[in-house]
Protein backbone atom coordinates (compact mmCIF):
# COMPACT_ATOMS: atom_id res chain seq x y z
CA UNK A 1 0.00 0.00 0.00
CA UNK A 2 1.18 3.35 -1.08
CA UNK A 3 0.30 4.45 2.76
CA UNK A 4 3.35 2.41 4.29
CA UNK A 5 6.09 3.99 1.75
CA UNK A 6 5.97 7.24 3.60
CA UNK A 7 6.23 9.17 6.54
CA UNK A 8 6.30 12.25 7.49
CA UNK A 9 8.22 13.65 10.65
CA UNK A 10 7.13 16.67 11.80
CA UNK A 11 10.22 18.31 13.33
CA UNK A 12 9.56 20.60 16.10
CA UNK A 13 10.94 23.23 18.02
CA UNK A 14 10.16 24.83 20.79
CA UNK A 15 6.57 25.93 20.79
CA UNK A 16 5.15 27.45 17.30
CA UNK A 17 1.56 28.42 17.47
CA UNK A 18 1.45 26.65 13.70
CA UNK A 19 2.22 23.32 14.58
CA UNK A 20 -1.58 22.04 14.87
CA UNK A 21 -2.70 23.52 11.70
CA UNK A 22 0.66 21.46 9.98
CA UNK A 23 -0.26 18.54 11.98
CA UNK A 24 -3.98 18.73 10.78
CA UNK A 25 -2.72 19.26 7.12
CA UNK A 26 -0.87 15.75 7.23
CA UNK A 27 -3.86 14.06 8.55
CA UNK A 28 -6.04 15.33 5.79
CA UNK A 29 -3.70 13.89 2.94
CA UNK A 30 -5.76 12.05 0.48
CA UNK A 31 -3.83 8.59 1.09
CA UNK A 32 -2.45 8.37 4.80
CA UNK A 33 1.13 8.39 5.83
CA UNK A 34 3.02 7.30 8.48
CA UNK A 35 3.69 10.17 11.57
CA UNK A 36 6.15 10.62 13.72
CA UNK A 37 6.72 13.77 16.16
CA UNK A 38 10.43 14.73 16.19
CA UNK A 39 12.04 17.72 18.74
CA UNK A 40 15.27 18.11 20.68
CA UNK A 41 13.02 20.59 22.47
CA UNK A 42 10.36 18.60 24.29
CA UNK A 43 7.78 20.82 26.44
CA UNK A 44 4.21 20.18 27.63
CA UNK A 45 2.88 21.94 24.54
CA UNK A 46 4.28 19.49 21.84
CA UNK A 47 3.18 16.87 24.32
CA UNK A 48 -0.12 17.53 24.28
CA UNK A 49 -0.33 18.07 20.60
CA UNK A 50 1.25 14.52 20.32
CA UNK A 51 -1.18 13.00 22.28
CA UNK A 52 -4.23 14.69 21.21
CA UNK A 53 -3.84 13.50 17.26
CA UNK A 54 -1.86 9.94 18.38
CA UNK A 55 1.38 10.78 17.04
CA UNK A 56 4.68 8.94 18.33
CA UNK A 57 7.38 11.48 19.56
CA UNK A 58 10.74 10.96 19.06
CA UNK A 59 13.36 13.23 21.39
CA UNK A 60 16.96 14.08 20.27
CA UNK A 61 19.01 14.23 23.17
CA UNK A 62 22.14 15.54 21.18
CA UNK A 63 20.90 19.81 21.29
CA UNK A 64 23.59 20.75 18.79
CA UNK A 65 21.98 22.40 16.25
CA UNK A 66 19.02 22.50 13.08
CA UNK A 67 21.55 19.79 11.02
CA UNK A 68 21.46 17.31 13.57
CA UNK A 69 17.97 17.70 14.48
CA UNK A 70 17.01 17.15 10.54
CA UNK A 71 19.61 14.31 10.73
CA UNK A 72 17.82 12.72 13.50
CA UNK A 73 14.26 12.91 11.92
CA UNK A 74 15.63 11.62 8.96
CA UNK A 75 16.88 8.65 9.86
CA UNK A 76 13.42 8.07 12.54
CA UNK A 77 11.52 7.18 9.38
CA UNK A 78 11.95 3.62 8.78
CA UNK A 79 9.51 3.73 5.32
CA UNK A 80 11.20 4.55 1.73
CA UNK A 81 10.26 7.89 1.86
CA UNK A 82 10.26 10.79 4.18
CA UNK A 83 9.21 14.54 4.25
CA UNK A 84 10.65 16.70 6.94
CA UNK A 85 7.54 18.29 7.23
CA UNK A 86 7.99 21.98 8.79
CA UNK A 87 6.13 22.89 11.84
CA UNK A 88 5.51 26.29 10.87
CA UNK A 89 3.94 24.95 6.65
CA UNK A 90 0.76 23.60 5.93
CA UNK A 91 0.68 20.71 3.38
CA UNK A 92 -2.26 20.26 0.72
CA UNK A 93 -4.28 17.23 0.68
CA UNK A 94 -2.69 15.87 -2.72
CA UNK A 95 0.84 16.58 -1.62
CA UNK A 96 1.44 12.76 -0.90
CA UNK A 97 -0.25 11.24 -3.60
CA UNK A 98 1.21 13.51 -6.57
CA UNK A 99 4.52 13.27 -4.71
CA UNK A 100 4.37 9.20 -4.66
CA UNK A 101 2.75 9.18 -8.15
CA UNK A 102 5.58 11.08 -9.59
CA UNK A 103 8.68 9.65 -7.73
CA UNK A 104 7.58 6.04 -8.45
CA UNK A 105 7.95 6.69 -12.23
CA UNK A 106 11.72 6.95 -11.70
CA UNK A 107 12.76 3.90 -9.48
CA UNK A 108 16.27 6.02 -8.85
CA UNK A 109 15.06 9.39 -7.60
CA UNK A 110 16.61 10.82 -5.00
CA UNK A 111 14.23 13.55 -4.07
CA UNK A 112 10.77 14.53 -5.45
CA UNK A 113 9.92 17.81 -4.57
CA UNK A 114 6.91 20.62 -5.70
CA UNK A 115 5.77 24.38 -5.71
CA UNK A 116 4.60 26.36 -3.17
CA UNK A 117 3.44 29.13 -2.31
CA UNK A 118 4.07 31.69 0.65
CA UNK A 119 1.89 32.76 2.96
CA UNK A 120 1.39 35.86 5.93
CA UNK A 121 -1.19 35.03 8.39
CA UNK A 122 -4.18 33.52 6.86
CA UNK A 123 -3.27 35.99 3.56
CA UNK A 124 -1.43 34.33 0.36
CA UNK A 125 1.71 36.49 -0.10
CA UNK A 126 2.56 37.47 -3.77
CA UNK A 127 6.56 37.28 -4.04
CA UNK A 128 8.98 38.26 -6.67
CA UNK A 129 11.20 35.48 -5.82
CA UNK A 130 8.97 32.22 -6.18
CA UNK A 131 8.91 32.96 -10.19
CA UNK A 132 12.67 33.98 -10.43
CA UNK A 133 13.21 30.46 -8.28
CA UNK A 134 10.72 28.70 -11.33
CA UNK A 135 13.17 30.56 -13.92
CA UNK A 136 16.10 28.83 -12.18
CA UNK A 137 14.03 25.40 -12.57
CA UNK A 138 14.58 25.70 -16.43
CA UNK A 139 16.20 22.39 -17.08
CA UNK A 140 12.76 21.09 -15.75
CA UNK A 141 10.70 23.57 -18.52
CA UNK A 142 9.94 20.07 -20.70
CA UNK A 143 10.21 17.22 -18.39
CA UNK A 144 9.50 16.48 -14.44
CA UNK A 145 12.96 14.21 -13.71
CA UNK A 146 16.12 15.27 -14.29
CA UNK A 147 19.16 12.52 -13.94
CA UNK A 148 22.51 14.35 -15.49
CA UNK A 149 24.68 15.22 -12.63
CA UNK A 150 25.47 18.60 -14.98
CA UNK A 151 21.63 19.34 -15.61
CA UNK A 152 20.80 19.23 -11.71
CA UNK A 153 24.10 21.62 -10.93
CA UNK A 154 22.76 24.31 -13.30
CA UNK A 155 19.32 24.47 -11.47
CA UNK A 156 21.12 25.04 -8.16
CA UNK A 157 24.41 27.32 -9.41
CA UNK A 158 22.72 30.44 -9.00
CA UNK A 159 20.54 29.92 -5.96
CA UNK A 160 18.12 27.15 -4.24
CA UNK A 161 15.21 27.01 -6.26
CA UNK A 162 14.28 23.73 -4.13
CA UNK A 163 11.19 24.48 -1.20
CA UNK A 164 13.04 22.64 1.49
CA UNK A 165 9.48 21.51 3.35
CA UNK A 166 8.10 20.05 -0.14
CA UNK A 167 10.84 17.46 -0.41
CA UNK A 168 10.33 13.70 -0.50
CA UNK A 169 13.64 11.56 0.36
CA UNK A 170 14.08 8.65 -1.13
CA UNK A 171 15.85 6.65 1.61
CA UNK A 172 16.29 3.35 -0.46
CA UNK A 173 18.28 6.04 -3.13
CA UNK A 174 19.95 8.14 -0.62
CA UNK A 175 20.52 5.30 2.09
CA UNK A 176 22.18 6.51 4.91
CA UNK A 177 22.94 10.58 5.24
CA UNK A 178 23.57 13.91 7.31
CA UNK A 179 22.87 17.25 7.06
CA UNK A 180 25.96 19.57 7.09
CA UNK A 181 26.54 21.24 10.46
CA UNK A 182 28.71 23.88 8.77
CA UNK A 183 25.38 25.32 7.56
CA UNK A 184 22.33 27.07 9.67
CA UNK A 185 20.77 28.30 6.38
CA UNK A 186 21.77 27.01 3.36
CA UNK A 187 21.88 23.35 5.15
CA UNK A 188 19.15 22.60 2.37
CA UNK A 189 21.21 24.06 -0.49
CA UNK A 190 24.34 22.27 0.66
CA UNK A 191 22.32 18.44 0.70
CA UNK A 192 20.90 19.38 -3.18
CA UNK A 193 23.91 19.66 -4.28
CA UNK A 194 25.60 16.80 -2.78
CA UNK A 195 23.12 14.73 -3.91
CA UNK A 196 23.23 16.30 -7.13
CA UNK A 197 26.85 14.28 -7.91
CA UNK A 198 24.66 11.02 -7.03
CA UNK A 199 23.20 8.86 -9.44
CA UNK A 200 19.63 9.45 -9.25
CA UNK A 201 16.77 11.22 -10.54
CA UNK A 202 15.63 14.93 -9.25
CA UNK A 203 11.98 14.87 -9.41
CA UNK A 204 9.80 18.14 -9.64
CA UNK A 205 5.96 18.06 -9.06
CA UNK A 206 5.26 21.47 -11.17
CA UNK A 207 1.77 22.50 -8.58
CA UNK A 208 2.07 24.02 -5.49
CA UNK A 209 1.23 21.52 -2.67
CA UNK A 210 2.96 23.36 0.17
CA UNK A 211 1.65 26.76 1.75
CA UNK A 212 4.82 28.47 3.35
CA UNK A 213 4.59 30.06 5.77
CA UNK A 214 6.60 33.66 6.85
CA UNK A 215 6.42 34.97 10.08
CA UNK A 216 8.27 37.41 12.38
CA UNK A 217 9.63 34.58 15.00
CA UNK A 218 10.55 32.04 12.41
CA UNK A 219 13.99 30.77 11.53
CA UNK A 220 14.71 32.22 8.54
CA UNK A 221 13.72 35.49 9.87
CA UNK A 222 15.67 34.97 12.38
CA UNK A 223 19.04 34.20 9.86
CA UNK A 224 18.19 37.37 8.13
CA UNK A 225 18.20 39.97 11.30
CA UNK A 226 21.56 38.20 12.52
CA UNK A 227 23.08 38.29 8.89
CA UNK A 228 24.00 34.02 8.92
CA UNK A 229 21.94 34.04 5.83
CA UNK A 230 23.68 36.79 3.81
CA UNK A 231 26.99 35.12 5.25
CA UNK A 232 25.97 31.70 3.92
CA UNK A 233 24.50 32.70 0.79
CA UNK A 234 28.10 34.48 0.17
CA UNK A 235 30.04 31.37 0.93
CA UNK A 236 27.71 29.26 -1.15
CA UNK A 237 28.25 31.06 -3.78
CA UNK A 238 32.02 31.37 -3.64
CA UNK A 239 31.95 27.84 -3.00
CA UNK A 240 30.29 27.57 -6.73
CA UNK A 241 32.01 30.46 -8.53
CA UNK A 242 35.47 31.18 -6.79
CA UNK A 243 36.06 34.23 -4.26
CA UNK A 244 35.18 36.72 -7.06
CA UNK A 245 32.75 36.13 -9.29
CA UNK A 246 30.88 34.34 -5.89
CA UNK A 247 30.95 37.86 -3.87
CA UNK A 248 29.28 39.52 -7.24
CA UNK A 249 26.35 37.06 -7.25
CA UNK A 250 26.61 37.42 -3.60
CA UNK A 251 25.06 41.13 -3.72
CA UNK A 252 22.67 40.71 -6.18
CA UNK A 253 21.08 37.20 -4.50
CA UNK A 254 20.72 39.01 -0.76
CA UNK A 255 18.51 41.36 -2.45
CA UNK A 256 15.82 38.57 -1.43
CA UNK A 257 16.27 39.18 2.08
CA UNK A 258 14.19 42.05 1.49
CA UNK A 259 11.02 39.82 0.31
CA UNK A 260 11.30 37.90 4.03
CA UNK A 261 9.73 39.63 6.73
CA UNK A 262 12.58 39.79 9.32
Amino acid sequence: MKSLLHTFVIVAYKESPYLEECICSLLAQTIQSCLLLSTSTPSTFVETLARKYDIPMVINTNRDGIAVDWSFAYEAADTPYVTLAHQDDRYFPEYTEQCLNAAQSYHDNLITFTDYYEQIGTRRRHSLLIPIKRMLLWPFSFRIALKSTKMKMICLLFGNPIPCPSVMYHKETIRAFEFSNDWQFNLDWDAWLRFAQRQGHFVYVKKPLIAHRLHQDSETSRLIRNQQRAREELLMLQRLWGKRWGAILAKFYQLGAIFNPA
